[in-house]
């Protein structure tokens, strides 16, 4: 999605806190997103998420503080959240595919059609 992201994760009795999973996450993934918006040259963007430097350690701050996080109990649940996150891309305010298979980024291709663009593990609630 343009503005944020979704996430489906499966959390063990061996996994760290999801705070610490979610923490951990976005600052490598801050570290990616600087890297390519420098190595594309989009300097103007990158300055969007400019910090200022006495108030944290980071140059740039590219994801808000919070996250939500929602227990999935039930199979319907799961396939409810799963089917939102297919379809998210297909919603008029985005218009990103037609198809929630097409979206590039999306794993919807994986459970549509068998196989897409990334390596995902099917999960069976």
């Amino acid at each position: 999605m343009p503005n944020h992201i979704h996430v489906l994760m499966y959390i063990s009795d061996k996994s760290p806190k999801i705070s610490v999973l979610v923490q951990n996450s976005k600052r490598f993934m801050a570290y990616a997103i600087s890297d390519y918006l420098k190595i594309d040259k989009k300097i103007a963007l990158l300055k969007k998420f400019d910090v200022e430097p006495n108030k944290k350690k980071a140059k740039h701050k590219i994801f808000q503080p919070r996250y939500d996080s929602l227990l999935i109990q039930t199979q319907k649940m799961f396939l409810q959240k799963l089917n939102y996150i297919h379809n998210n891309p297909c919603q008029p305010k985005w218009s990103l595919a037609n198809n929630p298979e097409e979206y590039r980024y999306s794993r919807a291709a994986n459970y549509i059609n068998g196989s897409g663009n990334y390596d995902v593990d099917i999960i069976d609630f």
